[in-house]
């Protein structure tokens, strides 16, 4: 039976590095739109780098994404993210050792 090689721990630390920057960019996009940036164009880019953690689930659901179900849509953002991560560097491992 062939291994998938699935890495546990590389997916979890790619979860929660994802996760934090979701964070950190929904804040400044919250300071964008609130005007609070004091045009700081650190924040501004981040608060534009806030459209791409929130996809897919809040580009493709956004009529359901409502109260606490914002937060679990950026989870699950955060999940798909890191999932592709593990993938993509067991792709890479996979080449570099053949």
């Amino acid at each position: 039976m062939k291994r998938n090689g699935f890495k546990v721990f590389s997916f979890i630390s790619a979860t929660i590095i994802f996760c934090v920057f979701a964070f950190v960019t929904l804040i400044a996009a919250a300071a964008v739109d609130e005007d609070t940036d004091g045009n700081n164009f650190v924040i501004q880019a981040m608060a534009k780098i806030y459209y791409i953690f929130r996809f897919p689930i809040h580009t493709l659901f956004f009529r359901f994404i409502e109260g606490p179900f914002f937060f679990v849509g950026l989870l699950l953002n955060c999940l798909f993210y890191g999932f592709l991560t593990e993938r993509i560097v067991f792709i890479f491992d996979r080449k570099k050792s053949n």
